[in-house]
């Protein structure tokens, strides 16, 4: 189904997005970033924080790092403003990416057990399929985002996986 150069190169390009993501949100008029947008997490600041919970969440289960704090609903608060954002998003980022280069195959079958907040529930999932959905959430937050991001007026850069740079 997936193997370690899926994970590798998706976590490039999350990387990579969030990167391009930050240079644009530089840009931004901070009020602007906090203000509600309709999206589920309100802002773009609070869905951007809403992601990168996500992500410290599934590390925590597939990387045996440490959770983030377990209160989904203040995930949207994780971080105060944009730099602070950045600053915990590319550790994130960073550790998604030494989880992908040290992957053998064997990390990737199985199932994994654990407590959905979501769902309210505990789930047993296979962990192939959570690190596909681990990987489009983060497709699918940034493109809210981006949307938000155009209708106001700001340029944003290409999001083709072709055109990532090589390593």
């Amino acid at each position: 189904m997936i193997d370690r150069a899926y994970c590798r190169t998706m976590s490039r390009y999350n990387a990579w997005q969030n990167k391009l993501l930050w240079g644009v949100l530089e840009e931004v008029d901070e009020v602007a970033l906090l203000r509600d947008q309709g999206l589920p997490q309100g802002s773009v600041l609070g869905t951007l924080n809403h992601l990168l919970w996500l992500d410290q969440m599934w590390l925590s289960r597939l990387f045996k790092v440490k959770a983030p704090p377990s209160d989904f609903a203040r995930a949207a608060q994780e971080t105060p403003s944009p730099a602070t954002w950045w600053a915990a998003r590319f550790r994130a980022d960073g550790a998604l990416r030494m989880w992908a280069d040290t992957l053998s195959s064997v990390d990737l079958t199985g199932d994994i057990a654990f407590y959905s907040l979501s769902s309210e529930s505990d789930v047993i999932v296979p962990r192939a399929t959570c690190v596909m959905h681990m990987f489009n959430q983060q497709t699918d937050q940034c493109a809210r985002v981006r949307q938000v991001l155009s209708q106001a007026g700001q340029t944003l850069p290409p999001t083709a996986l072709f055109l990532m740079p090589r390593d």
